[in-house]
């Protein structure tokens, strides 16, 4: 397999911690090296962090007041299905913050909330709301990441040799692909994208 782009999300379960740690590592050590070079700053002044939904990644339901808060959680609206902005419009990157994407979790099975009066066929537990994720950097689509080999396993996380890397000033667009709610009412999900931020000491953080 020498050679080949592989762009697939892979199951926790069906690699070893082995290639687990290899895939993070190569990818933070790819955006570490770009920002480097393109902040003309050497590494020890660099912070790597966890990605945050809100402040790196835009990603809150539009009209909700999940804007304001850091947490991973996307309301789908009842009549929701297919292609999602899921960052609600086109946004860029932060000055001097390069984001690196490199898996997926659903921390919670099956739906996390809904309205009192939802049906008892509408709860049912471990329906993917999210089937997949395409990740638009700069105008063009990088990857898109198909997760039903996720819900074969009852711990549903999900790693990729595909990372993708969000730098600094540049635009993109986060989708999700819904699958459509099974009730009139608008269903609220956790899921939540694996990566880290890179940006200099004291911009957010300085340990």
């Amino acid at each position: 397999m020498s050679g080949l782009a592989l762009t697939q999300m892979i199951p926790l379960q069906e690699l070893t911690p082995g290639q687990v740690g290899k895939i993070r590592n190569d990818a933070i050590e790819g955006t570490v090296a770009m920002a480097s070079r393109e902040l003309n700053l050497p590494r020890e002044r660099l912070v790597v962090r966890d990605v945050r939904p809100v402040a790196d990644l835009v990603l809150y339901s539009t009209g909700t007041t999940v804007s304001t808060r850091e947490w991973w959680q996307y309301t789908i609206a009842s009549s929701a299905a297919g292609w999602t902005a899921a960052n609600a419009t086109t946004s860029t990157m932060g000055d001097n913050k390069f984001v690196c994407l490199f898996g997926a979790r659903v921390p919670r099975v099956g739906h996390a909330s809904m309205a009192a009066t939802a049906t008892t066929d509408a709860k049912t537990e471990g329906w993917p709301e999210i089937s997949m994720v395409k990740l638009n950097v700069g105008g063009a689509d990088k990857v898109t990441w198909d997760l039903g080999g996720m819900w074969a396993y009852g711990e549903k996380v999900g790693f990729t040799p595909s990372a993708v890397v969000i730098p600094q000033n540049t635009s993109f667009v986060i989708y999700y692909y819904l699958e459509e709610p099974t009730d009139s009412v608008a269903i609220i999900t956790f899921f939540q994208l694996l990566g880290v931020t890179v940006e200099p000491r004291g911009l957010t953080i300085s340990p």
